[in-house]
């Protein structure tokens, strides 16, 4: 009895195997000994006897159950920062041209603190194009105002053809005119009474050297139409150097009917001065002459004469006649 059920066993374990497919591993149930109840059933005879088959109960057996997995968070993407605008800044109150030189006409002008987006410069990077002046793009000097992010600017493409350069009309000459005749200067002697300015220079001047440290006057005061020339007296002169009037003073006159035999000539009047008493001091310049009479009016015109340098002896001859 007892292989009996060792057998029933097997036969369950293989109908176990063709329903659940290759064996799990269990547990072996350990047969506990039982007191056989003995039972007669009667065998055909000739027939083995048949063991009574041994239903199991089979458990269902739970499918895990996967648990969901979640995907871990997706990294957050970087934003990028838009870069800052280009922009320029006016420093010095400045004018805003069409065009990238003080050749291009002005459109507008802009105060210091007034700022304007960057729009291009030109190839030399000395003029920034802006916008915008009085509703149009405009050039503005860089040299007047400061910039910011403007290492992206590029050379402008629209720069205009600059103006041509004005050619310098010619001044005309005007044409030559004769200057005008100065007017005839006065006449020193208008009006002067009496037989008015009787002397005339007859001869001279002459000059000699003398060291050039004075002025030596020799004069002749005479009449032609008297004795060949005589000598006249109670002259004197009034003497300019370079429009400086001399002090030559009216207290040494000429002699009456006397010469003194000279150098350069006979004189009757003679009169020194040091170069002290001589603008520049010195002799060398220009003078001018005329003489007085007794009464200290005016007898000649003016004589005018030029004084070499070192050449202080000077004489002349005034004539009455």
């Amino acid at each position: 009895m007892a292989m009996l059920l060792l057998s029933g066993c097997a036969a369950v374990q293989s109908v176990r195997d063709l329903v659940l497919g290759a064996p799990e591993p269990t547990v072996t149930p350990t047969a506990v000994p039982r007191e056989p109840i003995p039972t007669f059933t009667a065998t055909p005879e000739g027939q083995e006897p048949t063991a009574t088959p041994v239903v199991v109960e089979i458990q269902p057996t739970t499918a895990p159950v996967e648990e969901a997995t979640t995907p871990p968070p997706a990294e957050p993407t970087a934003t990028e920062t838009p870069a800052a605008a280009p922009k320029l800044v006016v420093s010095s109150p400045v004018n805003v041209r069409s065009g990238p030189s003080t050749d291009y006409g002005i459109i507008g002008a802009a105060n210091p603190g007034d700022q304007f987006d960057l729009t291009g410069k030109n190839a030399q990077g000395d003029w920034w194009q802006v916008c915008c002046v009085n509703g149009q793009e405009g050039w503005i000097f860089s040299q007047l105002a400061t910039v910011e992010n403007a290492e992206s600017v590029e050379v402008a493409q629209n720069i205009p053809e600059p103006p041509p350069t004005a050619v310098p009309q010619p001044t005309p000459v005007p044409a030559a005119t004769e200057a005008p005749a100065p007017p005839p200067a006065a006449d020193p002697c208008a009006g002067i009474g009496g037989d008015g300015c009787k002397f005339k220079v007859r001869n001279g001047p002459k000059f000699g050297g003398n060291g050039g440290q004075e002025i030596k006057l020799q004069l002749g005061f005479i009449h032609s139409g008297v004795e060949g020339g005589q000598a006249q007296g109670s002259y004197f002169i009034v003497l300019e150097k370079d429009g400086v009037r001399l002090p030559i003073g009216d207290n040494v006159r000429s002699v009456a009917k006397e010469k003194q035999s000279g150098t350069l000539g006979p004189y009757n009047y003679e009169y020194s001065l040091g170069v002290s008493q001589l603008p520049g001091n010195t002799v060398a310049g220009n003078y001018t002459m005329w003489v007085l009479d007794g009464n200290g009016e005016r007898d000649s015109q003016n004589f005018s004469f030029t004084v070499p340098d070192g050449q202080g002896l000077i004489w002349l001859e005034w004539d009455q006649g």
